[in-house]
């Protein structure tokens, strides 16, 4: 399916779109996350701190979160002995902000 020797894209999109919708798997050895853990601080443990906050937290975290974790991992905030990473896990499984 070559158009001027460019394979053809709307192929590869139709592909893709049926494995998202059907649930393939993206990668060999990929766990695939479940909506109910997408959002839960301690399911996350690998994931950056601002991505998760971005992705599923509201923006007023932001005015409380120590700015100095944004960068760290929600596993280094979780196992700091800091009392900034105690604040910032505190706040990162608070309900006020869960959007």
């Amino acid at each position: 399916m070559a158009v001027n020797g460019k394979p053809a894209r709307g192929a590869a999109a139709l592909v893709l779109a049926c494995a998202v919708l059907f649930g393939a798997p993206t990668a060999a050895g990929a766990v695939p996350v479940r909506p109910a853990d997408a959002c839960v601080a301690g399911e996350n443990l690998g994931e950056i701190a601002n991505n998760f906050i971005s992705r599923c937290r509201r923006g007023s975290i932001r005015q409380a979160f120590p700015g100095e974790h944004y960068g760290d991992s929600l596993g280094y905030i979780r196992g700091c002995g800091l009392k900034s990473c105690q604040t910032a896990w505190k706040l990162l499984n608070d309900n006020r902000f869960r959007k």
